[in-house]
């Protein structure tokens, strides 16, 4: 009897053995190669479209400058509308100063009858013009720098915060002596809302106090905490701190030769 219980216990084992050997044999593997030669799955509408179709770049629109009123002040046709515009950061002579043919007909040069793009930096000024940036189409210089750096024109520094490009080219124009800075009649900055010039000497006055008989008694000169001597007209005259004197004590400007200033041609 029990001969015949271990009999059964082993053809027991020995069936299960069996079965668990020809189940294994039809599980298959856990990890498969990948098919590469099969076709690849395409991919979606939405994302096909965004590969293939590049973002197009959006163009800023241009106007054509069809008259001029003086420097720096133009029309431009908007629309059905007729709309006047003046330059950012730059003022240019009075009718009555020296230099306003030059300046006029450098806008008219610069601006009359070529595409530009206006970047508006204020809705209105006092004389109810719109303020803005002109710069050509094609790219470059905007007008208000190459109006800086040529002479014709000068930074309005409190109008544009003290921007750097347009100090950098003031400051180039002042030491070739270039447009408005060759002439003795001498011009300063106005922080008022005309944003135009204001004469700090006459042009006779100037020639006498260039010249003074019993020295540079009647003449300010700017004497920088650095002790650099520097005269009217220099680029950094009333630059930084530092002091007007008459009587200056230091070392002359190489640029404008301080108490000695050196002749323009």
């Amino acid at each position: 009897m029990r001969s015949f219980a271990r009999w059964l216990v082993l053809v027991v084992l020995g069936f299960g053995f069996l079965v668990q050997v020809g189940v294994g044999q039809e599980v298959p593997p856990l990890f498969e190669a990948e098919d590469l030669s099969g076709p690849s799955v395409p991919p979606s509408s939405a994302n096909a479209t965004s590969i293939s179709t590049p973002a197009t770049p959006i163009s800023k629109p241009t106007y054509e400058v069809f008259r001029v009123i003086s420097p720096g002040v133009f029309d431009v046709q908007v629309g059905d509308f007729q709309v006047r515009f003046r330059a950012w950061g730059v003022g240019f002579p009075r009718r009555e100063q020296p230099g306003y043919r030059e300046a006029l007909r450098f806008t008219e040069e610069q601006l009359l009858s070529s595409r530009v793009r206006l970047e508006v930096k204020r809705a209105f000024d006092a004389d109810n013009l719109k303020l803005a940036e002109v710069l050509p189409a094609g790219g470059g210089l905007s007008f208000s720098r190459q109006a800086i750096l040529s002479g014709r024109g000068w930074h309005l520094e409190n109008e544009t915060q003290r921007y750097g490009p347009f100090s950098l080219a003031q400051m180039k124009a002042k030491r070739m002596s270039a447009g408005v800075w060759k002439t003795p009649f001498a011009y300063e900055q106005m922080g008022g809302k005309t944003a135009m010039p204001r004469p700090l000497l006459p042009s006779k006055l100037f020639e006498q106090e260039k010249k003074p008989p019993n020295g540079f008694s009647r003449l300010s000169f700017w004497v920088s905490s650095l002790g650099k001597v520097h005269a009217p007209g220099c680029a950094f005259y009333r630059k930084g701190r530092g002091t007007l004197t008459s009587s200056p004590q230091g070392y002359d400007c190489r640029i404008c030769g301080g108490r000695n200033p050196k002749k323009t041609p």
